[in-house]
């Protein structure tokens, strides 16, 4: 019975000894040191992309991602594996006779994995079977796709990932155009290492396409089906295309109708190749207010109204009132629109305006009856014919009030084009447009002007633009005095900074009046160092004139520049460097770039 009545502390776990000797433990092992990996991939001869070579090949190799040299056995067994990583990753870059010479040191604190590769010399596509077969054989996507995107070329280096995409890429342009089906009947490529070069055969059969099925529309309730209808600019029975489909939901969006469109073929109740497109619609608020102020260096400070009303009935009538209460420029119009028989691209618009400006050199005030016809051509082509009937009344410095009626007939040519509204980086935009009146028809004058105009942005590093700007204005009329003074020019304030508002004009023995021709030219610079702000430096030039060119007026200068989501906020110090009085002026305008 004794053995059972030990003194408790010779229990092992309750003696001090073996505490301590726990507490030590502990304390060893919270303070040992893990030895870190470093893991040395090395190309010994220069090879093309050779930093983004290395960049995949530590991406794929596992003992690069190990935190620590905790488990030595595992490190081990990766950095055996290592080698078939490896040379696995190469072959998928096109190098098939790669060699590699491996090492594992390890210290206290460091344990060191390194790789020295050989390449040899890359795999390359030596030819090239690509075929496409079957009904949609004849279809224009697959040559321009094999001029202008096909990621396989013969001469190339052969890299798996290019292989890939070009599988999917044609998948995805058969799927475009409406072939579901569409499937590979030969798609392998036979590497031929000695002889560094690559055999290639990828073979597409469409298959039979699809068609448009019916079209229905759901979850609307303000407009009449059939206008809805106006919008599909597919029938059934054509054949199914992607693009139709989002040119269509684009359509209904940019109506300003419906706050939510969402469009979704029913390829399940798919009938004898006719897919049925349902689309779903959220109406949108009818009534929109706009309330705002703004300032501009030529025309002061501003007070905005606006008021919209998306939907005056249910074949999508609407109209809107814009107002603008300022120090020197005032205007209220109402525009009332009418869409056309295909309401995506053609529009009927009434507008009734009233506008004033008044500057050191002239003040006028005009009023305008407008019927216009709109038709955007395509993504990048506008056309607006008009007919204006307009009273202005206008007085030039030191001269008496005139009054003018013109009946104004005319047609606007645009072509636009941007990658990013708010910002652009690159994209152009192209203005005509030609105007006339005539005194046989309810006008007190002749003449017929001609308008061009061009602007671009480009941008060689992110963030850093470059802007060019020209324009220019040529009139046939007996004399300049004959035109309304809407339809003669004066420089200077925002069109050509440096210079005060409407300053540059054509003097006269009674003053200074504006010219019935004009030509205006600006490049600019500005580079953004925040979301928000930038800098900017621009030169400015421009001339008006009747007969003869005189001497371009130029102003230059720097600022700030504030990035918004409505566009870009200039704030410019300029000099009119083309003056013997250089007196500076500041300049300040919101808009769009393009």
């Amino acid at each position: 019975m004794w053995l059972f009545r030990l003194p408790l502390h010779f229990y092992p776990r309750t003696h001090p000894t073996w505490l301590f000797v726990g507490l030590f433990s502990i304390s060893f092992f919270a303070n040992t040191v893990l030895a870190q990996p470093r893991v040395e991939v090395q190309i010994q001869h220069n090879a093309a992309n050779q930093t983004e070579l290395i960049k995949v090949l530590r991406s794929n190799l596992s003992i690069a991602h190990l935190e620590n040299d905790a488990f030595p056995a595992q490190t081990n067994f990766l950095f055996e594996r290592a080698e078939a990583e490896l040379l696995n990753t190469l072959k998928t870059q096109g190098y098939y006779d790669a060699s590699i010479q491996s090492d594992l040191t390890r210290s206290d604190s460091l344990t060191r994995a390194q790789f020295k590769i050989k390449l040899g010399a890359p795999v390359k596509i030596r030819q090239l079977d690509l075929q496409i077969k079957g009904p949609g054989k004849d279809l224009a996507v697959w040559p321009q796709y094999r001029q202008f995107d096909l990621r396989l070329k013969t001469g190339q280096i052969f890299k798996h990932q290019d292989y890939s995409a070009t599988l999917r890429d044609l998948t995805n342009l058969a799927l475009d155009q409406g072939y579901m089906d569409a499937d590979f009947e030969q798609r392998v490529f036979r590497v031929y290492p000695h002889d560094q070069a690559v055999d290639i055969q990828i073979h597409l059969h469409t298959a039979s396409s699809y068609q448009f099925g019916e079209v229905r529309f759901i979850g609307n309730q303000a407009l009449d089906d059939d206008f809805l209808a106006k919008f599909v600019e597919f029938q059934p029975g054509d054949s199914y295309q992607r693009d139709a489909l989002t040119d269509l939901q684009t359509s209904l969006i940019d109506s300003g109708y419906f706050g939510l469109v969402r469009i979704a073929p029913q390829f399940g109740d798919e009938e004898d190749g006719a897919i049925p497109i349902q689309v779903e619609l959220e109406d949108n608020l009818r009534h929109r207010y706009n309330l705002g102020g703004g300032y501009g260096s030529d025309t002061g400070a501003r007070l905005l109204f606006g008021f919209e009303n998306r939907l005056v009935n249910q074949q999508g009538h609407n109209y809107q009132i814009e107002s603008v209460i300022g120090e020197r420029a005032q205007s209220f119009d109402i525009n009332y629109r009418l869409p056309g028989q295909r309401p995506s691209k053609q529009s009927w618009n009434i507008g009734l305006g009233w506008e004033a400006t008044q500057s050191s050199n002239l003040k006028r005030s005009r009023t305008a009856f407008t019927p216009e016809y709109i038709y955007q051509i395509d993504r990048f082509w506008r056309l607006n014919s008009f007919i204006s009937l307009e009273t202005e009344t206008y007085r030039y410095q030191d001269q008496a009030d005139e009054t003018q009626q013109t009946l104004l007939a005319g047609v606007n040519f645009q072509k636009r084009w941007v990658n990013n509204e708010a910002y652009p980086s690159a994209g152009y935009r192209l203005d005509s447009g030609l105007r006339g009146a005539t005194q046989q028809i309810l006008s007190d004058t002749d003449f017929l002007q001609l308008e061009l105009g061009a602007r671009g942005v480009v941008s060689p590093i992110d963030f850093w633009r470059f802007h060019a700007r020209a324009k220019s204005v040529m009139s046939a009329a007996q004399d300049s005095d004959s035109l309304p003074a809407t339809y003669r020019y004066l420089l200077g304030g925002e069109n050509l900074r440096g210079y005060g508002f409407e300053s540059i004009g054509v003097e006269t023995d009674t003053g200074l009046v504006g010219a019935k021709n004009m030509i205006l030219g600006s490049l600019e610079t500005d580079y953004r160092f925040s979301k928000y702000l930038g800098v900017g430096a621009f030169s400015d030039a421009g001339q008006v004139f009747d007969d003869q060119l005189n001497e371009f007026k130029v102003g230059a200068g720097v600022g700030l520049r504030g990035f918004t989501p409505v566009g870009t906020a200039k704030f410019d110090i300029a000099w009119p460097i083309s003056e013997d009085q250089q007196d500076w002026r500041l300049h300040f305008s919101i808009g769009l770039d393009l």
